[in-house]
């Protein structure tokens, strides 16, 4: 009979190889660290996101846990960038949030994403970049339903799990389409939807890690629930 391997943490050596990674960005250094990569980031990575997708299905909580959609290539795509460096130094694994996994594919972006790297590892939950119909449809949402929109994010239990807006755009500096007094005018000119927590690396080599996202996630339940019906139950 085949045994099946259990996730049993994550080496509190990966931030070593991030770091080392960070000064020998390069294929020749990569190639040989390719073993420790495979066995201690990557196929652990993989049993991680099959323990979470138990603990999402024991905790009925509607996120995917998939290695083709949680995980991501440590290649970087340098097409378009000015930072040729080729490969990433960090480790992200993200849960998307759907009532139907057949609507989630590689461009879905709405959930819930852990982030591993020296120093800067954080938590968050939302929708990160949307599209411009996806925008308009949120913008909406939340104008004509705010006061339900303002209960949520302001949940004491909320805030205090993600307590940060982050953003990767500035928000709108005049509110177009709405009252300039509306009660969600701050939320309305944001391009943005993600609020997150700062966390220490060492959240990773806890025995506790899926305890720990789980109240993440249950916590962000409601708020990711409101942007889900906004976009995809119109």
């Amino acid at each position: 009979m085949k045994i099946i391997a259990a996730f049993d943490g994550f080496s509190p050596e990966i931030s070593n190889f991030f770091e080392n990674l960070t000064h020998n960005n390069n294929k020749l250094w990569f190639d040989e660290n390719r073993k420790f990569y495979e066995k201690e980031i990557k196929d652990k990575s993989k049993l991680f996101v099959e323990l979470m997708a138990k603990h999402f299905f024991d905790n009925n909580l509607p996120f995917i846990s998939d290695s083709k959609l949680s995980l991501f290539r440590i290649n970087r795509d340098i097409r378009f960038s000015a930072n040729k460096d080729p490969y990433k130094t960090n480790l992200g694994v993200f849960f998307p949030y759907s009532e139907n996994p057949s609507l989630v594919s590689k461009e879905f972006s709405l959930g819930l994403y852990i982030h591993f790297e020296k120093g800067k590892s954080f938590i968050a939950s939302g929708l990160h970049s949307p599209d411009t119909q996806t925008l308009k449809s949120l913008r909406n949402q939340i104008a004509d339903n705010y006061e339900e929109f303002l209960i949520i994010v302001n949940d004491k239990s909320f805030r205090k799990n993600f307590p940060d807006t982050f953003s990767s755009q500035k928000p709108l500096t005049r509110l177009s389409g709405f009252p300039k007094d509306h009660p969600a005018a701050e939320y309305l000119k944001q391009k943005d939807f993600s609020f997150g927590l700062k966390i220490s690396d060492d959240v990773f080599f806890n025995n506790k890690l899926g305890s720990f996202i789980i109240e993440k996630a249950k916590s962000s339940k409601n708020y990711l629930q409101f942007l889900y019906n906004a976009i995809y139950k119109q």
